[in-house]
């Protein structure tokens, strides 16, 4: 790849302060800028236009989005202008651990990104992810692993048949859930990556940066390329 990736990170700025001081965003962001191949910025809900005006998405090769508390506070506008990127003109989109409730993502699927009812009500549980598609760009590096604390999502998980199942957890009390999934949005790449609840550092942890940065490098070759 010759030029640089260029990734817009956008968080709506809710995550507590003790876990992620600069926000999620500025947190994978970051990371991501430690690639040689990518450049990464981190935008919100508080910016000029959502932090996706036109000028954003135009820039971007791959949108991050993580949203956990502000779904309703999206408005259409910003709805339309993300599905249009990501339709017509090849934007990748990840959306990452609550954000199978942003507004965008659930446009774009064309479901309502509904879990299950086994979920714990108090997170801090382990969770043991498994790769179950290990040829797939995702998953390039990336061997089972476990997060020590972590938030419970069930099945049945409201969404389109995934092109692709790269991941799969398992919770010692039981259940299992799609982890990491693909789906092709028209002309756009897009990608579910769930582990990432708010209260933990999950975004520091190697092995989902690594899923992370490949997300992104996959998510932005483009569905028609």
């Amino acid at each position: 790849m010759s030029d640089p990736l260029n990734v817009l990170v956008w968080s709506e700025e809710t995550a507590p302060k003790d876990a992620y001081p600069n926000g999620i965003n500025a947190t994978v962001a970051e990371h991501l800028n430690e690639q040689n191949r990518i450049v990464a910025r981190a935008t919100g809900i508080e910016a000029p236009e959502q932090g996706v005006g036109e000028d954003d998405l135009d820039w971007a090769d791959v949108l991050f989005w993580w949203g956990h508390l502000r779904h309703d506070d999206v408005t259409e506008e910003t709805v339309d202008r993300v599905e249009t990127a990501v339709r017509e003109d090849g934007l990748g989109f990840v959306a990452l651990h609550s954000a199978h409730y942003a507004r965008p993502f659930t446009r774009l699927l064309g479901t309502s990104g509904d879990l299950g009812e086994a979920r714990w009500e108090d997170p801090g549980e382990p969770e043991i992810i498994e790769v179950e598609a290990p040829n797939h760009p995702i998953a390039d590096g990336v061997d089972d692993f476990a997060l020590p604390e972590t938030e419970m999502f069930g099945e049945p998980f409201d969404v389109p048949e995934p092109d692709d199942v790269v991941c799969r957890s398992t919770f010692p009390e039981g259940g299992e859930f799609r982890s990491v999934v693909t789906f092709t949005f028209g002309a756009g790449r897009g990608a579910y990556v769930r582990p990432g609840h708010e209260t933990f550092r999950i975004y520091h942890h190697p092995s989902i940066r690594e899923i992370l940065t490949n997300a992104a490098l996959w998510a932005g070759s483009g569905a028609n390329s």
